[in-house]
């Protein structure tokens, strides 16, 4: 990171007026001020801030550390989520590493101030006729209160196709950008735009750092799609990268549901209560349970796990108790035992989910539920043994073969020792031949993944192959194309020697003229960069190319070879075009073709 912008981040950021914006109530002593610690409890001000500095330090903890290290520690974010807090506080634009990245950067914030609006939107709309009946589905079917609705920011999508159409381009937003927000849907029909969401009780989703990164809705008429979410906003720049870069926008694989409140009490407590739907979660929190998320109507991912593991060691499973949602849950403990993290499933009777089981039975019946959860693996084996007779030995081999698959995803050592103990004990198996067969199964695990990764690169071989002319001409325009990708100062000096329209490849003279157009602006060149212009297939294509003649050592003195190469090759093609054949021509071609008939 800029250390220079790093620094104007800070001047723009006054550390006493964070501190005062997240609640912290400070007393002015000299040139500084004094307050309890906001990271420990004390009765007596321990901490002092000092704003000429930019710095605080608490005497009693020991908590100490400019604004960017406040707002880490206080709010639960990592470094770059705090920096985009901070900048966004400021109305600073965080500099970027490529230009790929700066324009990622950019369409985020434009998608994240789009749904500030919408949610504006929204919410306004829960004084009209429509939100009315919104609130009442809330509050009297739902048992939300007004406290609840206000703190997750809840509003109402109106029954109309194009309110919030008309409402976010009279802010002048445009229909392309809107529709790629997933604001808008466009008709594949009539290419009309219309409301994405409609007759709906609208919840924002909202990230670690406070943006609001997409919505959820659910039904409040007889739609047959009961919720809808944004549809995800990341641009095809973070899909081909595989999920490396940040993402610039909602990405339902990677978003958990309220994790930006549930951090907080998870942080102190090392739990979350992971829910499959948004109501369940804001039902558990208006009801104390503050450290509730939801993986957001759809199955848990690996993204996911790894997003809740930076602020809990263990996962209680609140899934519904039917049958698709047990299905769910077995699968959940084995991704977050994948994960890294530890987990139990609670056990509902009397009720299908979270928020219709603790509106009937109650928070201490819901607690006792909690603190009597099931662990992860001792549930998984229940589930094995569903259906199974383990007194016969087909039964209970299929059972154990299920039972070692399951540890030998555990990568803990100790942890795995326990479960193998745990299963010989149980089930009457020696303790070597579980080991041994769990060992075995690692083995297979991993032959799988090693198998997945050569398709994954054989896939992306094939997207880079190509069928190319067997001409030199087509060979020096890819020479060329890299010596001017890595010698950018002699672009200008290439370009006037030789045009895009010598180029004898129409994909050679496209990747050409780009690569000369970004020089040209003062743009860094990268593969990522053309992905503006490019499909992924296309710049894998370049890619592959670029790393080929990587060991030709291409010179200018090979690039000038290069040049020549095209010309004559255009003056040789030119000729021929020109020139009709003579007759010996002729009678010598037909030979050659019979000859090669027989």
């Amino acid at each position: 990171m800029d250390q220079e912008f790093l620094e104007k981040l800070k001047y723009e950021n006054p550390i006493e007026e964070v501190m005062r914006e997240n609640g912290i109530e400070l007393k002015r002593t000299g040139r500084g001020f004094m307050c309890l610690c906001p990271f420990h409890g004390e009765d007596t001000p321990s901490c002092s801030v000092v704003p000429g500095q930019g710095y605080y330090h608490c005497f009693g903890c020991g908590a100490a550390g400019d604004v960017i290290a406040f707002t880490r520690k206080y709010r639960n974010l990592g470094f770059m989520d705090a920096v985009n807090y901070l900048a966004q506080r400021a109305g600073l634009t965080v500099p970027q590493s490529s230009n790929v990245s700066d324009r990622s950067y950019k369409r985020r914030m434009r998608i994240y101030e789009m749904n500030k609006a919408a949610a504006k939107f929204f919410r306004a709309q829960l004084k009209t006729a429509d939100g009315v009946r919104c609130l009442r589905y809330l509050m009297n079917e739902r048992k939300l209160d007004a406290a609840t609705i206000n703190k997750y920011g809840m509003g109402c999508a109106p029954k109309s196709f194009t309110s919030l159409r008309s409402y976010m381009m009279g802010l002048g937003y445009g229909e392309d950008e809107l529709v790629e927000a997933s604001l808008l849907f466009r008709s594949y029909k009539t290419g009309k735009t219309y409301d994405f969401f409609m007759d709906r009780a609208m919840f924002p989703f909202i990230d670690i750092a406070g943006n609001i990164v997409g919505f959820g809705g659910r039904t409040l008429g007889d739609d047959k799609r009961k919720y809808l979410n944004t549809g995800d906003t990341v641009s095809e720049e973070f899909h081909n990268s595989g999920g490396k870069m940040e993402p610039d926008g909602y990405s339902k694989s990677r978003f958990v549901f309220s994790l930006n409140y549930a951090k907080d009490t998870s942080v102190k407590s090392g739990k979350l209560l992971l829910c499959e739907g948004n109501l369940d979660v804001i039902s558990l929190y208006q009801h104390g349970f503050t450290n509730a998320v939801a993986s957001c109507g759809t199955a848990l991912t690996p993204e996911q796990v790894k997003a809740m593991k930076t602020y809990a060691e263990e996962v209680v499973i609140c899934y519904d108790s039917d049958e698709p949602g047990q299905k769910a849950a077995l699968r959940a403990v084995s991704l977050l035992r994948q994960g890294g993290v530890g987990s139990s499933v609670i056990r509902m009777e009397g009720a299908k989910d979270p928020d219709e089981y603790i509106n009937k039975f109650g928070e201490d019946h819901f607690r006792y539920l909690i603190n009597n959860a099931t662990d992860g693996f001792d549930f998984e084996l229940e589930v094995f043994a569903r259906g199974l007779e383990l007194d016969k030995r087909t039964d209970k081999n299929k059972f154990l073969k299920k039972a070692y698959s399951s540890i030998a995803c555990e990568p803990d050592i100790t942890a795995r020792d326990m479960m193998e103990r745990q299963l010989a004990d149980r089930y009457g198996v020696s303790l070597n031949v579980v080991q041994e067969s769990v060992s075995e199964a690692i083995k297979q695990i991993e032959r799988f993944k090693e198998n997945t990764e050569k398709r994954e690169e054989m896939k992306k071989y094939y997207a880079a192959e190509e069928i190319v002319p067997d001409n030199k001409a087509f060979k020096a325009e890819r020479g060329l194309i890299y010596y001017i990708y890595y010698n950018s100062d002699t672009a200008n000096e290439i370009s006037r020697q030789i045009s895009p329209e010598e180029f004898t490849d129409d994909f050679n003279r496209r990747v050409y003229v780009s690569i000369l157009g970004m020089i040209n602006v003062g743009e860094y060149v990268t593969p990522e960069a053309l992905l503006e212009e490019f499909s992924y297939e296309e710049v894998e294509r370049v890619k592959h190319f670029l790393e080929k003649y990587s060991s030709l050592n291409v010179d200018r003195a090979v690039a000038e070879d290069y040049i020549l190469s095209i010309k004559n090759y255009n003056q040789k093609r030119s000729r021929q075009n020109a020139e009709p054949m003579s007759n010996e021509e002729i009678l010598r071609k037909m030979a050659e073709l019979k000859k090669n008939k027989i």
